[in-house]
């Protein structure tokens, strides 16, 4: 008998758990129905996406959060997201908070945006022709590579630098050394 009701709880679990997938079109107005949503006698619901509040029903008042975007409550509390766009795309999260002796619920909706369809055509600016115009005379330009001689000597005379470097601070850390064998020694 024991195994009949873990059966049927993991049955409930999963139920309650389970995301519902919905694809859409770039701006097409989305509404994301709560899949766990069975009557409206609750404390809260709160509507996420990922971890992040999006808006929060309670008692009747709608209470939005700093969310990104405009978002409302649709039909039977569901979410309602005005011309999606690629950005949207993600997992939305139903959580619904009950009253004293009933259980807590949440349900979630991975909304796909499809962005291939999602290209908005651009109007050039006065400073785009600009642009290509300088871009354009800027390839007609000549250039001048530096001579081989001046950039070997440049590396050379760094490369001595560092050896000069070197060698002082090799000969620095001899004559400290040497110093405090002396003071170690009482000399």
């Amino acid at each position: 008998m024991s195994q009949v009701t873990l059966f049927i709880s993991l049955l409930l679990v999963h139920h309650t758990t389970q995301t519902h997938l919905e694809e859409k079109k770039c701006n097409e107005d989305v509404t994301l129905k709560c899949p766990v949503i069975s009557d409206k006698d609750f404390f809260s619901l709160t509507w996420y996406k990922g971890d992040i509040p999006i808006i929060r029903r309670r008692k009747e008042e709608t209470q939005p959060s700093n969310f990104s975007r405009d978002v409302s409550f649709g039909e039977d509390l569901s979410l309602f997201l005005p011309k999606v766009k690629p950005e949207d795309t993600g997992i939305y999260k139903c959580d619904i908070r009950a009253n004293v002796g009933q259980r807590n619920k949440e349900g979630y909706v991975r909304l796909k945006v499809n962005d291939t369809e999602c290209v908005t055509p651009t109007e050039p600016t006065p400073t785009e022709p600009m642009v290509l115009n300088l871009t354009q005379s800027n390839q007609n330009c000549p250039v001048e590579e530096f001579p081989f001689m001046w950039t070997a000597a440049g590396y050379l005379t760094v490369a001595f630098v560092k050896v000069l470097l070197s060698l002082i601070s090799i000969q620095t850390i001899r004559v400290v050394s040497s110093r405090c064998q002396k003071n170690i020694l009482g000399g």
